[in-house]
């Protein structure tokens, strides 16, 4: 009798040892999941702020090979003198 409440003690043990590894392990799923959603969005982020740099550098390029002043490009665009010197030498 002894033995056998002995047996269902560790069992019952056992079960609860596995519901926290399992619960463990879903955690760690679950950060794993979410990490590489965060590594996905930050380089989402990144292209696209690239993408919006060039484009700017484009534009200003094709505007800088007309006739217009720099006053006229900052007009047109909206930048200011120093945006349109770093874009310059990006």
């Amino acid at each position: 009798m002894e033995d056998d409440n002995i047996n269902k003690a560790k069992k019952v043990l056992e079960t609860i040892s596995q519901d926290e590894r399992e619960r463990r392990l879903t955690e760690l799923r679950e950060k794993y999941r979410m990490d590489q959603h965060a590594i996905m969005l930050a380089g989402y982020d990144k292209g696209l702020k690239e993408g919006i740099e060039q484009t700017k550098k484009n534009m200003l390029e094709r505007l800088m090979k007309t006739d217009l002043s720099i006053e006229q490009i900052m007009e047109i665009t909206g930048f200011t003198e120093e945006e349109i010197e770093r874009i310059k030498k990006q």
